[in-house]
């Protein structure tokens, strides 16, 4: 019986956690795209953190900027996690307000 009540309370919390996860979208300004394969390059890397599927691609105000909107699972992977993928490619990051699911 104890065995039963143990795997009915993990089954539970199992699946609390998979119903706390939240699919988050961020907007990432990413400059120094200085050529056309800049912006192919931050999506490979984008493409490389799991979860990360990349929504849209726009010029930014700045000559050598741009703008990505991303989406992911908050379980999987952290904001800082994504601009880590970005500036290890030599690409300066930063993320904008958060977009209203």
């Amino acid at each position: 019986m104890k065995h039963l009540l143990l795997s009915s309370a993990l089954t539970v919390a199992a699946l609390s956690s998979a119903a706390l996860a939240e699919e988050r979208r961020i907007e990432i300004t990413v400059g120094e795209l200085t050529c056309p394969s800049c912006s192919f390059i931050v999506a490979s890397a984008l493409r490389g953190v799991p979860s990360v599927e990349i929504n849209g691609f726009e010029d930014g105000p700045e000559d050598g900027q741009g703008i990505f909107a991303v989406s992911f699972e908050d379980t999987e992977t952290t904001v800082a996690s994504i601009i880590a993928a970005v500036t290890a490619n030599g690409y300066p990051a930063s993320v904008l307000p958060e977009i209203d699911s």
